[in-house]
């Protein structure tokens, strides 16, 4: 039997846990981070935790577009929108604003796209959040990238590059640094984009940003192709789509496809161009990535155009004539400039607003102060003597509180070892040495304190086990072991609904686990088991070898010594292993019976 899902604080600690880790995550294991974001979503619901249920749907759209599946993730994006209206949560529902604009901007929709990066920027600049102040003008500046406003694009990756480095930001910064170099690169300037780039490279192989190393290698290898240096160009897309295919990441393949299609078709190996053509083609349809839609069926023309097929040549031109005039009809410059307009306008009114505010609040705010600073003196003096009176009735009331919890817990003790006379002083021999051992490694006086108190009862599970079979002189049957075993679990349930100040019953759950997984009653391995059980179980195999007992002679501290610096690492924790041979050895450390 394992322990209860977690509920209450634990639950919703848990869940920002798994959105978190899964926010670190999404770049490279997009399959583990949506793992993450589904047990975390359905923990929220099941708490009714209205803002981790925001953040998890949150983060499932975020690994939903990181595969490339923007339908779905249009929809978790959406939700967590709605949410954090709801809980009026600004830098919430400005970055769904962001996610939502970076989706429609790889589905090529610019005027949606710039539209909800334009609100999420105004949120950002409320609030004054730096980092995403500086990644909203950098999406900006790809959306007029793409529509091949390059002056706009540079002043606003320009921004954006200024912020990260007075931030520090490297993830972003390697970001910028990419954007730079497809910039320049598109202005013609090859020799700095492939120093932007390579300086991008080298931030995202540091942070182990796999997706963005992906990105690198693809745009390093334009400047390759642009340059006419096939092979390289050929090696560094596919480095990059090994990695986007690991990553399962749909844009990621249908764009790499495209590229080593259009190589292909340049070293004239047109088998080799239609099947990667076909395959970026048959993608970004079916994920609605229009741009690399429309480029793939401009490939596919040149392709067919190549081997003397002019129907199939010109059928394809149409759909990449076609599919162009609808992606840049939908996303005027106009709309768009338009939108821009609203946002400075709206900006400035604001600016307007606050100044007129400042100057007429100004005057009364210096006779307020005047007035509330004679009051907070007065005040101050009664506040000190209100804390010093409380302070001491804390100090009290503590005292009497850990006075009491500890009684309980040597009553418990004691209670303990009536039930078992052959084992009489074994649960306080093994508290004093799991306290040296904790002293040892260097533990805080409070985390020392919790593992003597929690030694003393660590058996208390074995009060439900009949007498005859703890006091009996010969071997247990199986089904009597069966019944000893149950007693981490039976000391669970008796201590798991009374208030301690520490983890006592889930140590006592876990305090017959071993290193290796053949403990029990969860099998669980290494560091998943605490380290306070961890150490409860090197000093209860110690004490007991040392202890007589009705069915056995008394091994002795040598054998002790011996049994767990054989099996340290296999049985038992090798540090702690490490430092109880080394309390006996070296110390003089004895065990008094």
């Amino acid at each position: 039997m394992r322990s209860r899902p977690p509920s209450g604080k634990t639950g919703r600690a848990r869940v920002d846990l798994l959105n978190e880790l899964g926010m670190l995550l999404y770049s490279s294991k997009p399959l583990i981070t949506e793992a993450y974001a589904q047990e975390s979503l359905v923990l929220s619901e099941r708490l009714g935790y209205r803002k981790g249920e925001a953040g998890s749907n949150q983060l499932m759209g975020i690994s939903k577009a990181a595969r490339g599946n923007y339908y779905d993730s249009m929809m978790y994006f959406k939700i967590a929108h709605t949410i954090f209206t709801e809980l009026d949560d600004k830098k919430g529902i400005a970055t769904t604003f962001s996610n939502i604009g970076i989706v429609y901007c790889s589905q090529s929709r610019f005027v949606l796209a710039i539209d909800h990066h334009l609100k999420a920027l105004a949120i950002y600049e409320e609030i004054n959040d730096r980092n995403r102040i500086a990644h909203s003008l950098n999406s900006i500046g790809i959306i007029f990238r793409k529509r091949n406003n390059l002056e706009r694009a540079e002043e606003y990756y320009r921004k954006a590059l200024r912020i990260r480095e007075e931030t520090g930001d490297l993830s972003g910064l390697a970001m910028s640094y990419n954007n730079m170099g497809i910039l320049v690169k598109e202005k013609g300037d090859l020799e700095s984009a492939l120093d932007y780039h390579s300086r991008s490279l080298k931030l995202k192989e540091e942070l182990g940003n796999k997706r963005g190393i992906s990105i690198s290698y693809s745009n390093i290898g334009e400047i390759h192709m642009e340059l006419e240096e096939y092979t390289p160009a050929f090696e560094y897309y596919m480095k990059s789509l090994s990695i986007v295919e690991e990553l399962e990441d749909e844009e990621g393949i249908s764009s790499n496809c495209k590229l080593i299609g259009h190589i292909m078709i340049l070293l004239e190996k047109y088998d080799e161009a239609l099947e990667y053509l076909e395959r970026g083609l048959q993608i970004s349809t079916s994920i609605g990535a229009r741009i690399c839609e429309s480029d793939c069926y401009r490939e596919l023309s040149d392709l067919y155009k190549a081997i003397g097929d002019f129907e199939k040549a010109f059928l394809f031109y149409k759909k990449y004539s076609s599919l162009t005039k609808e992606i840049f009809s939908e996303n005027s410059a106009e709309t768009i400039a338009k939108l821009q307009i609203r946002y400075e306008t709206e900006q400035k009114e604001k600016e307007a607003e606050l100044y007129y505010l400042r100057n007429v609040d100004l005057r009364r705010e210096i006779n307020d102060r005047k007035l509330v600073e004679s009051q907070l003196v007065a005040q101050e003096h009664l506040l000190e003597e209100r804390v010093m009176d409380r302070t001491k009735e804390l100090q009290q009331s503590m005292k009497k509180l850990k006075k009491s919890v500890e009684g309980t817990i040597h009553t418990l003790s004691k209670i303990i070892e009536s039930k078992d006379p052959y084992t009489s002083g074994h649960q306080l021999r093994v508290a004093e040495l799991a306290k040296l051992i904790a002293i040892e490694m260097g533990f805080s006086d409070e985390r020392i304190e919790a593992i003597y108190m929690i030694s003393l009862v660590h058996d208390i599970g074995k009060i439900s086990i009949p007498q005859e079979i703890l006091s009996r002189p010969g071997k247990l049957s199986e089904l009597e072991k069966e019944i000893v075993r149950t007693h981490p679990q039976i000391g669970y349930d008796i201590l798991s609904n009374v208030e301690f100040p520490w983890p006592v019953a889930d140590v006592i759950l876990q305090h017959q686990e071993l290193y290796d997984g053949s403990g029990y009653p969860n099998g669980l391995k290494c560091n998943d088991i605490m380290i306070e059980a961890r150490i409860i179980a090197v000093a209860d195999v110690i004490e007991s070898m040392t202890s007589h007992r009705p069915y056995r002679s008394i091994p002795g501290i040598d054998k002790a010594i011996e049994e767990i610096t054989q099996n340290s690492g296999i049985l038992y924790d090798p540090e702690v292993a490490e430092v109880c041979a080394r309390i006996f050895c070296r110390k003089g450390f004895s065990i008094n019976h």
